[in-house]
């Protein structure tokens, strides 16, 4: 009887845990409306200390296919490399509009307020935001998260993906992230977005205020625009591969500054509960799924051996169900973890392989707690403007 009821248990966690995995949710992806008025655009980019960055995308930025038109807003904060100079050989492109920060600001995300800047420079009635670190993929990117502007959407969120040499793991992590966040905006209201390419309407912006509230915080300006501006249905999100965007890789500083800086930061989200609950449930039932089947067979081991010393039963008897079910079940969650990573990863336009998903997703939960250590250990002062 204990053999049924621990084969059972196994059994049934074995199944449930892949079923509540974050690659069962469903997606849905917004198809082009051709039919929806297409109106000019501005692009708002942020730059400090980014002169091969600029070197590097500008390019890509300028050279964009919309008929409606477009232009460039360039906010440029003080920085110490040679960005200044870089951006002076694109000045004589008509689309591009460069402005400063005031060197005086203080007490207030510089990040935002460049951001704000650049809104309020722009001309025309949709707003894309984005950062230099990242470079089109194709000439069609506005034309491409345009068309999903259609009627009802004041949020249109695209695909940004690292560069191949980035780390796996920082890619997967992206990807993880980019699955749960893309479901809450297609089936309900978005919560914020991982992705740093965002098309929304420049009054929406300014008749909200736009960051006021949280401009203190240093960072989170992405999480903090769609989770204030986000209205039910009214978020779309494009998986077309005209409207990529890939990222260079982050150095390993700012890849644990931006995790920890996302854990600050929702604090002062809405809809948290709502995001966080299921991803809780999630990370639960895949610990059980790993460690039950560990635990019995090291459990049945020592039953069987403490059985032999006593000459009461041999190692075929009581124990010999568990010591096959228990690695059968932890094979079987893998198996069925992997498939179903696998369908959803398509759909995202991942290059990781199927079979590194359980490994990866073993290191993502040591890697959380790790932050979890280290922001719990930071000054919290670290995270906002206003020192003491």
């Amino acid at each position: 009887m204990t053999n049924i009821i621990i084969i059972s248990m196994l059994a049934l966690i074995a199944i449930i845990s892949p079923l509540l995995s974050v690659y069962m949710r469903r997606q849905r992806f917004n198809t082009p409306d051709e039919e929806h008025e297409k109106k000019p655009v501005s692009i708002i980019l942020c730059v400090q200390d980014n002169a091969q960055d600029i070197e590097n995308n500008m390019s890509a930025f300028l050279e964009q296919e919309y008929e409606p038109g477009y232009e460039v807003i360039v906010v440029c904060a003080k920085s110490e490399d040679d960005t200044e100079d870089v951006l002076k050989r694109f000045a004589g492109n008509p689309r591009l509009y460069t402005t400063f920060i005031p060197d005086s600001s203080r007490y207030i995300s510089r990040r935002k307020l460049a951001m704000t800047l650049g809104v309020k420079a722009a001309h025309n009635p949709w707003i894309l935001f984005t950062d230099i670190t990242c470079r089109p993929t194709s000439s069609l990117w506005i034309k491409t998260m345009t068309e999903r502007m259609s009627e009802g959407k004041n949020i249109v969120i695209g695909p940004v993906i690292y560069d191949e040499e980035s780390p796996l793991f920082y890619r997967f992590q992206r990807l993880h992230d980019d699955i749960s966040l893309a479901h809450e905006a297609a089936f309900s209201t978005a919560y914020r977005s991982e992705c740093n390419n965002i098309l929304m309407l420049r009054n929406e912006f300014l008749e909200g205020r736009g960051f006021e509230g949280n401009l203190k915080y240093m960072r989170g300006e992405y999480d903090f625009i769609v989770n204030k501006y986000a209205v039910k249905g009214g978020t779309a999100i494009t998986n077309d591969p005209e409207a990529l965007l890939v990222e260079a890789e982050p150095t390993r500083k700012m890849w644990r500054n931006h995790r920890l800086y996302y854990m600050e930061t929702r604090r002062h989200l809405s809809r948290k509960i709502r995001h966080r609950l299921p991803l809780v449930i999630d990370g639960a039932f895949f610990i059980l799924s790993l460690l039950l089947p560990l635990i019995a067979i090291t459990l049945a081991l020592f039953n069987v051996q403490c059985s032999m010393l006593n000459a009461q039963c041999s190692m075929f008897n009581v124990q010999s169900p568990t010591l096959i079910a228990a690695p059968a079940a932890l094979l079987l969650t893998i198996i069925i973890r992997t498939l179903i990573a696998g369908r959803r990863l398509r759909q995202f336009m991942s290059q990781i392989p199927a079979w590194k998903i359980v490994p990866l997703e073993i290191r993502l939960l040591w890697h959380k707690f790790h932050y979890w250590i280290a922001y719990r250990k930071a000054d919290k002062y670290d995270f906002i403007t206003h020192k003491i």
